[in-house]
């Protein structure tokens, strides 16, 4: 099976590989090059000791000093010397034939040194000019041999360049072609399951898939897929005990609800049965008229329920945001206390395309909630604002603000109170259905869920702070668009 450390290794491997035959190319070029220097070292021994020697034998045949005659052998042992040190580069450059012919040379040149001294004066000319002739011979080989020499010690220098430099590249393409390899083989498996993690965390996918078959990935992807069913079985296990125990707080609540109009319209009925023969007409009519109102108010309970769970048509209208607040204020204060102020402060007017009953159970729903907290005084407040960052890390925000982020300007809505607050560990759950802080049957915990439901289908967002002065501040953002123009 195909595994991820293994090409690795064989990749690490292969670099080593290549980099060990670099050095070796490295170093056999080099030695091969060090060995010509050192055997074309002879050939500039041998050219030297050869123009020693003509400058001796000029000496000697100008001034007739035979003293000068031994240090002009010495210059003729020398250049034999550096002649058969220097064999290989010798016949390497000229070939063997050349190297017989210009050790005959340089004997032939030392018999005649040798009987020189011992000619007669009339034989020491011919001498001379036969001395002289090997002498020019011997200049000129050495000479021509010296330049063939730097020749090919620049042929070889040229050769160890182009050697290294072809090594260089082709351990760059081999870096390279490993680098792909990698890329291939072991980059692009590990960046597709990071985009495969990214669906699963955007929601496009359920599941991990595999994109390669390398052992290592093969375990993971499977082990990562376990861990999402095992994580979907306990959140499906959460949401069902999440579930039953909302029911159980809502059958709670509602039963509360629904025990006092049906108690008072039991005790009514009662009475009408056991006193009809007995009680007048006006009080037969009010009993009847609480049994009538009681219809009505379970009647009522169980229709906000029912709006509570189902998701109405929109009816959305050109409508101007601050008559749809002050229409809001203006149906709220029949359920409120006469004590209890509710003031519409700063007015931007603005036109929105909204669901205008909809949101009228926003603020109606905002001023019920501060009112039944304690609150005596409650401000709603509109101005056009841009999206500030810091107002979702100073409070709790629900909804998405992207909307209102790419829209540019905005309408915010501020209810303000001056009421108890809400603690801030206990913001981010007022907005979860069956919430609620009063005790049981006091509410069904589903006020502020529904605000927040519909400023959702608004495509607008709200946080929840408190003020420096205390109490509680809910600031709604309806974005304003090409639709809904300032």
């Amino acid at each position: 099976m195909p595994s991820l450390r293994n090409k690795i290794l064989r990749s690490y491997a292969y670099s080593k590989l290549v980099m060990l035959a670099f050095a070796t190319v490295v170093t056999v070029d080099l030695y091969v090059l060090d060995r010509q220097i050192r055997e074309g070292q002879a050939v500039t021994d041998f050219r030297e000791a050869v123009l020693e020697m003509r400058r001796d034998e000029k000496n000697l045949f100008l001034y007739g000093d035979l003293g000068n005659l031994d240090q002009l052998m010495l210059q003729e042992a020398a250049a034999r010397a550096a002649l058969e040190g220097g064999r290989h580069a010798f016949v390497a450059i000229g070939g063997e034939a050349e190297f017989r012919r210009m050790r005959l040379q340089l004997v032939a040149y030392g018999e005649e040194l040798e009987s020189y001294p011992f000619l007669d004066q009339a034989a020491q000319g011919p001498a001379q000019a036969a001395i002289r002739e090997l002498g020019r011979d011997l200049t000129k080989t050495s000479q021509d041999i010296l330049r063939r020499e730097r020749q090919m010690l620049a042929e070889a220098t040229r050769r160890a360049g182009i050697t290294l430099l072809s090594a260089f590249i082709g351990v760059v393409a081999l870096g390279l072609a490993g680098g792909f390899f990698l890329v291939r083989r072991v980059v692009k498996p590990l960046r597709s399951l990071e985009d495969g993690l990214q669906t699963i965390d955007e929601g496009r996918a359920q599941e991990l898939f595999l994109p390669s078959k390398d052992q290592e990935i093969r375990s993971f992807v499977a082990s990562f897929n376990r861990m999402l069913k095992r994580m979907r079985q306990q959140q499906d296990q959460a949401r069902r005990n999440e579930k039953a125990a909302a029911l159980g707080v809502l059958v709670s609540g509602v039963a509360h609800e629904l025990n006092n109009p049906l108690s008072n319209i039991s005790t009514s009925a009662q009475l009408l049965l056991e006193e009809e023969a007995t009680v007048d007409a006006e009080t037969r009519r009010l009993w009847l008229t609480q049994i009538d109102s009681e219809t009505e108010r379970s009647r009522r309970i169980v229709r906000r329920l029912l709006d509570s769970v189902r998701a109405p048509k929109a009816h959305a209208q050109r409508q101007s945001l601050v008559d749809v607040i002050e229409s809001s204020v203006a149906l709220v204060r029949r359920q409120i206390p006469p004590a209890v102020d509710v003031r519409v402060g700063a007015k931007v007017d603005v036109d929105v395309t909204v669901d205008r009953e909809r949101l009228q159970q926003v603020f109606i729903n905002l001023i019920k909630n501060a009112v039944d907290a304690g609150a005596r005084h409650i401000s709603v407040n509109v101005w056009l604002a841009t999206w500030d960052e810091t107002l979702a890390e100073s409070g709790h925000l629900e909804g998405d603000p992207a909307s209102v982020r790419h829209a540019g300007r905005a309408a915010r809505i501020m209810v303000e109170d001056d009421g108890p607050g809400i603690a801030p560990e206990m913001r981010e759950h007022v907005f979860a259905p069956f919430f609620t802080t009063r005790s049981t049957g006091d509410g069904t915990g589903l006020g502020l869920y529904l605000v927040s439901e519909i400023v959702g289908e608004h495509r607008g967002c709200i946080v929840v702070d408190s003020p420096a002065a205390g109490g509680t501040r809910f600031s709604i953002w309806l974005p304003l668009d090409e639709e809904n123009p300032a």
